[in-house]
């Protein structure tokens, strides 16, 4: 690796790999439709591990937020304050995903891949807009929702047979 913003991603991916999640989130509302939003979070304690990865972030074009929250821990009793750094939205994380991931070694890299096909999908089928220019989506398609669900693993997450019954996705 010859320049330092290949160092620097490079570095950023090995974090991802270590402490990172690469996913999208769903998030059910009001009316029972869902709303599917790729992110990428990273969650340390090291607040300059946290400040080079915003760095980084924000150097290739992306856009990072922070939030610092108490997280107890199971094997440590008390709680300690970790920082969650976060890039949410279509745009933000295709960017950082695409600049990152040939540096990926771990499965990190398979969610990675996942999420910009799904990302790929959402922008082959368009996003329309109104007469006063209001964003009008179109419904997440049932293959979408099964490629995103091929990668959530968490012991909450919906399953894509209960993703599939919101108003807003076809088939």
């Amino acid at each position: 690796m010859g320049n330092q913003q290949e160092r620097s991603l490079a570095w950023l991916a090995g974090i991802l790999d270590g402490e990172g999640s690469i996913s999208v989130q769903v998030y059910n509302l009001p009316d029972g439709r869902v709303r599917l939003t790729p992110f990428v979070s990273i969650v340390n304690g090291d607040a300059g591990i946290i400040a080079e990865c915003c760095r980084v972030i924000t150097e290739i074009g992306s856009s990072p937020r922070v939030c610092k929250k108490p997280i107890s821990t199971g094997a440590v009793k008390g709680i300690i304050v970790c920082t969650n750094l976060r890039v949410d939205g279509q745009e933000p994380v295709k960017v950082l995903l695409e600049k990152v991931i040939p540096y990926l070694q771990s499965n990190k890299r398979k969610n990675a891949e996942v999420v910009l096909k799904y990302l790929e999908s959402r922008a082959e089928r368009g996003i329309t807009r109104n007469k006063k220019g209001h964003i009008r989506r179109t419904k997440y398609s049932k293959a979408e929702i099964e490629l995103i669900s091929s990668i959530r693993s968490h012991k909450r997450a919906k399953s894509s047979e209960a993703i599939c019954q919101a108003p807003n996705v076809l088939g």
